[in-house]
């Protein structure tokens, strides 16, 4: 026999499955909702960021703050661990300050160092895109011309073009920074030079990241330091921790010859610079050809191109995580990222998506046939968990009736609830196929949080990036207050306990992707409605005889007064020959055709089980009178 739950023990399942839903949506790093109607505007900044009094140049976007110096080496590369935050923040007088970039709402993918003091400097000291001469050329002063910057929004581009001289050598390197993808792409040329090195400083703050280079045409990377001719990519990327692996806060820095794209050859041509114009046409190929890499691990990890020639790089420098990465096309390459069945399942989701996006054109409308195809998929196991939901709601009443009855006896508690649930045909374990969805709807969370979408929809300026008016964190706390409501309607005291923790929920509606909180919007609409019909399914088949009357009379059967039995369903008891179930009065005739003379008669639960014990109580009296004749 299933024992009912505990006391109490519907509420701990239903806080310990809520407690797990925001551990696993939280992660680590969840930050502070934005300023109200704020919205990050992606562009170039100018300002000294290390300090060296020189002006350097940081490419400001939802995804990562790039800092690069004079030179286009890359000084400061700060991965936002909650898209769109505005961590750089401006002062009076046009300074800006960055101490937004040294806290634990980034990842440094160049690595962290600490002060005299002990806190974590803004700059580390290692840099990426460095060009390292040889020769005489290694020791000379650089000759350093301003860069030149361009923004185009519309193209999802912000290009600079930074060149300099260093003893007989040219460097000119052309950047496309994409405000919407972890991609960058580099032209870099040096003119005068046989041969030069192109270092990348990375994932320092991990003690021991791991370093790949996959040869040419190899199925698998080469996964020790080294040098490696010929490689499709190399990459610095954080190990992976298991299931609960931390993807906003795990990092990767990748390389690989440019696939082409908005940036590549034709990224500096947009850029009006006089030196540039005097550099060679072929200074930045159409298609760069697999090149040679050095790679270092431990502590002091980097990659380091080496180049006799012009190069033209994709570089991917973000969270170590799978959608980012595939829809920058790097789940394709062997060896870049392992998913488990659960990653499996997002990437379906996600080809799902694009699959709908190219017939729907909309983003949001994508996120909304996503959310009802999957629903329908679950309906089955929502369904089953609704019932129970509703029948036990019914029958709270009859249940704290026993419990105020028995309870100084608990076994015999015990078993009048079973007889209780077995009457109403309730599940007292069916609550638990609520776990069943669980993951499904996890991993469409996963999915749609980290992907990049590139428009937005109606006030929303981004569906990447948290509403920054707040007006779907109000609709996603009154769509939960509508479904608690719709599936605790019975039960007024539960309703108010619960409706607390969705104050708590609003948090993340406030710092998630807004695609996220419309899916969860979206989703509980649909739950709700679903709960509603459920609702009133339930409700109908309890009131018009789910439980059937069951009797058993004799001609003149026992126990009838003036020829008549009354009998209740719902309760089942013996009277005599008579079995009768009690929920609803019936008076029945000794031919066992139900009167006509009296319409039928609903009692209150009380009376049900008042009813119920008397008829137990005569039933015992009967069979001790039996035994001792």
């Amino acid at each position: 026999m299933t024992k009912p739950p505990r006391p109490g023990a519907r509420k701990w399942i239903l806080g310990s499955t809520l407690g797990l839903l925001a551990l696993l949506l939280s992660g680590c790093g969840v930050g502070q909702p934005g300023q109200f109607g704020h919205v990050l505007q992606a562009g170039w900044i100018q300002a000294d960021f290390d300090g060296d009094k020189k002006p350097d140049l940081i490419a400001q976007t939802n995804l990562a703050d790039i800092a690069f110096n004079s030179q286009g080496e890359i000084i400061g590369w700060y991965v936002k661990v909650n898209p769109g935050s505005q961590l750089v923040k401006q002062g009076q007088g046009g300074s800006y300050n960055f101490d937004g970039l040294k806290g634990s709402l980034v990842t440094n993918l160049l690595g962290v160092k600490n002060g005299p003091d002990n806190k974590p400097l803004l700059v580390s000291g290692r840099k990426g895109l460095e060009v390292v001469l040889g020769g005489a050329d290694a020791s000379a002063t650089r000759q350093v011309q301003p860069p030149t910057t361009k923004t185009e929004l519309g193209q999802n581009r912000l290009s600079a073009v930074f060149i300099y001289t260093q003893g007989g050598a040219t460097v000119t390197k052309t950047v496309v920074v994409h405000p919407r993808q972890f991609t960058i792409q580099a032209d870099v040329n040096v003119a005068g030079a046989a041969t030069y090195k192109l270092n990348f400083a990375g994932l320092a703050r991990e003690g021991d990241p791991a370093i790949k280079a996959l040869p040419s045409g190899a199925a698998t990377p080469v996964l020790n330091a080294g040098t490696t001719e010929k490689v499709s990519y190399a990459a610095i990327q954080s190990p992976a921790a298991g299931l609960f692996h931390n993807s906003q806060t795990s990092a990767a820095l990748l390389i690989r010859p440019q696939q082409g794209g908005q940036g590549g050859a034709g990224a500096g041509a947009s850029i009006t610079n006089a030196a540039a114009a005097q550099t060679p046409a072929a200074q930045t190929p159409a298609a760069q050809t697999p090149f040679s890499v050095t790679t270092l691990g431990g502590a002091n990890a980097s990659l380091s191109v080496n180049a006799t020639g012009p190069l033209a790089l994709d570089i991917y420098g973000g969270k170590n995580e799978l959608i980012h990465l595939y829809q920058g096309g790097y789940t394709e390459l062997p060896g870049v990222f392992a998913p488990n069945i659960f990653g499996y399942i997002s990437l379906y989701i996600a080809k799902f998506m694009a699959w709908l996006y190219s017939f729907l054109g909309n983003w949001g409308l994508t996120i909304l046939v996503l959310t009802v195809v999957l629903r329908l998929v679950i309906w089955p196991l929502m369904q089953a968990q609704g019932r129970t939901t509703a029948k036990m709601q019914m029958v709270q009443p009859l249940q704290k009736e026993l419990q105020a009855r028995y309870k100084d006896d608990p076994a015999k508690l015990q078993a009048e609830t079973m007889r209780l649930y077995r009457e109403y045909e309730v599940n007292p374990v069916g609550c638990l196929s609520m776990f069943i969805p669980l993951p499904i709807l996890v991993v469409l969370y996963g999915t749609i949080r980290n992907f990049e979408f590139d428009q937005g929809l109606g006030w929303l300026p981004d569906l990447s990036i948290p509403d920054p008016f707040w007006i779907l964190g109000v609709l996603y706390v009154a769509a939960n207050i509508l479904q608690l409501y719709v599936s605790t309607r019975k039960a007024p005291q539960m309703f108010r306990q619960q409706a607390v923790m969705y104050l708590f929920f609003a948090y993340f509606a406030l710092t998630f992707p807004a695609g996220v909180t419309l899916y969860w919007i979206i989703g509980t609409l649909i739950g709700t409605g679903q709960q509603y019909l459920i609702n009133k399914q339930v409700e109908t088949q309890m009131s018009t005889g789910l439980q059937k009357v069951e009797k058993k009379l004799a001609t003149g059967g026992a126990g009838a007064a003036g020829g008549k039995v009354n009998m209740t369903k719902g309760t089942t008891a013996k009277v005599g020959t008579a079995k009768v179930s009690m929920a609803k009065t019936v008076t029945v005739e000794p031919s066992g055709k139900p009167s006509k003379a009296a319409a039928p008669v609903k009692p209150g639960f009380r009376a049900v089980l008042e009813a119920a014990a008397k008829q137990a109580a005569e039933q015992q009296r009967l069979q001790q009178d039996k035994k001792k004749s």
